[in-house]
């Protein structure tokens, strides 16, 4: 028997060395720690009866076993109250200890008095010593201990799995085993031997029950989890849940966000809940490591919220889901997105303004040269027109890829051709007859000048697509296909399709229209001079 008091006894040692050592000390449940300690003394107690070598040493372990027997029972009622999620008042916690310490001065009346035990004498059991006695009448307040508290406790632990969501099952069923198990283990250790001390290995296996249940209680303590994660912050809402998505817990801030979730049980999953799929969605869309965030919107208030696992000695426990609201940020930035909606929509008013101050500027130039040089009246307006027939024509037939933006930025590019114009003298720009080669020459300047001035008027508002086709439109128009043209004599597809475009529509109403220098040509002749010049003058495939 001396084997058996001695392997309870160690145990009981490594088992409250693990209680105080395996776990960070700042998330210890107390009460847990101080059951650990009474067991141990309890055990060690039994150990110094058996190894008595007289009467006196035999009473003084027997006190040292009723540590146990007198103190385990009040504060293993105050940790499940705490597991359960009871108060105690402070007034009933003193009047419960009280009577225990008033038991156990009982106690240490032993050997002196009668109260507790009315007579002690040595026995035998086996190679063990044992404390025979004969109960006093003190010893019937013991029973109150030994059964009230087990009733008590087994009541609440009962209403708890009935009535509390927010307690986990696992503790609870737990705790009721324990309970169930040292009534059996008590009742039959005294029916089948009266002589032999059943309670080492009942406080051996109620500490590795309560070993599971320290680790059960760090697990669900929001408070802990959030000092040891990100920290304690009033403001703050935190829920959690295990590896399976079950939910384990949240604090009175998430429950403000997400008042369904009072409805959730303890290592339950979340079902039939429409308002928190949403929260089941992020834990799904979470990849597993680090923090990933997300918005929730409820109403008119916003947060953000984030997952984050819950972690402790390097091994991931479950998940915990922060909240914070974010509804004056949201409403500055709604405020911000608002006004510079407001802004942008002012800026492409201004620019839209601007750009048809453009315009008019360019077309009341373009008109200025028109006047000036009277042989082309409607000029500007009859070019304009040609060249909206043209690219509709071509876009019909298919003969060219012309996108849309295109065909409508060279028909407003196209009354700016000539613009060059104003800067040619009037002497040459109004010459009754034909030029001379001198004056062509400076006549011919007229469509780079055109380029430079819708270039230089443009710069800065108009799209860079448009300022190119009304630059090249006005600088290109007279290159020929066979490069016998001007400016730059480019031939071929080296002048730019809008200058092509522009140069048919150019020439066209120069023959059909009258000059001081000739006559007006009929629309078939000038038909016929075109089509001859299609290869040499103009592009073949715009025939």
């Amino acid at each position: 028997m001396i084997a058996y008091y001695s392997v309870t006894a160690v145990l009981a040692i490594i088992n409250l060395i693990v209680f105080i050592f395996s776990f960070d000390r700042k998330r210890i449940n107390a009460n847990f720690t101080i059951i650990a300690l009474l067991m141990a003394l309890a055990n060690g107690g039994y150990l110094a009866i058996a190894l008595s070598t007289n009467l006196q040493e035999a009473v003084l372990a027997n006190k040292i076993v009723y540590l146990g027997g007198c103190f385990v029972p009040p504060v293993l009622l105050f940790s499940i109250c705490v597991i359960c999620n009871y108060k105690v008042a402070d007034w009933l916690r003193i009047l419960l200890y009280t009577y225990s310490f008033m038991v156990y001065a009982m106690v240490l009346t032993i050997g002196y008095s009668g109260i507790y035990y009315s007579e002690v004498f040595m026995d035998k059991l086996g190679n063990s010593a044992v404390l025979g006695h004969y109960y006093g009448i003190g010893h019937g307040f013991f029973y109150v201990i030994v059964y009230g508290y087990v009733a008590v406790e087994i009541v609440l632990l009962v209403y708890s799995l009935k009535k509390k969501n927010a307690v986990s099952r696992k503790s609870l069923y737990a705790m009721i085993f324990m309970e169930m198990l040292n009534m059996i283990l008590f009742i039959s250790g005294r029916n089948i031997n009266p002589t032999f001390e059943i309670m080492p290995l009942m406080y051996v296996l109620d500490c590795w029950i309560l070993l599971y249940m320290h680790h059960r209680a760090m697990l669900y303590n929001i408070e802990d989890c959030i000092v040891s994660s990100l920290g304690k912050q009033e403001t703050y809402g935190y829920t959690m849940f295990d590896n399976n998505d079950n939910y384990l817990g949240c604090n009175n801030v998430a429950k403000m966000i997400f008042p369904e979730i009072t409805a959730c049980k303890v290592d339950l999953p979340i079902i039939n809940m429409p308002e928190l799929e949403v929260v089941l969605q992020w834990l799904r869309e979470y990849k597993g490591s680090g923090s990933e965030s997300f918005s929730y919107e409820n109403g008119d208030r916003h947060y953000q919220c984030s997952v984050e696992r819950i972690w402790h000695k390097e091994k991931a426990y479950g998940y915990i889901l922060e909240m914070q609201e974010d509804t004056d940020r949201w409403n500055y930035m709604n405020l911000l997105s608002s006004y510079n909606a407001r802004l942008e929509s002012q800026v492409r008013e201004k620019t839209e303004h601007i750009k048809n101050i453009q315009s008019q500027v360019l077309i009341g130039m373009a008109n200025m040269v028109e006047n000036r040089d009277g042989s082309t009246g409607g000029h500007i307006k009859r070019t304009s027109d040609v060249i909206r027939i043209l690219v509709e024509t071509i876009q019909e037939n298919k003969i060219l890829p012309l996108e849309e933006t295109f065909c409508e930025d060279i028909i407003k590019a196209a009354p700016m051709h000539d613009l060059g114009k104003i800067g040619i003298d009037d002497m040459i720009l109004k010459k009754p007859g034909r030029l001379t080669e001198e004056e062509f020459a400076i006549m011919k300047t007229h469509a780079s000048q055109s380029a430079v001035l819708v270039e230089s008027i443009l710069k800065g508002v108009e799209d860079k697509h448009f300022v190119r086709v009304a630059v090249n439109v006005a600088k290109y128009h007279h290159e020929k296909w066979n490069g016998t043209g001007y400016p730059e004599h480019l031939k071929g597809e080296e002048i730019p399709i809008e200058a092509r475009i522009m140069a048919i529509a150019d020439v066209y109403d120069a023959l059909v229209s009258k000059r001081c220098y000739k006559e007006a040509m009929s629309f078939e002749k000038a038909f016929a001079v075109m089509e001859e010049s299609m290869g040499s003058h103009f592009d073949p495939k715009l025939e």
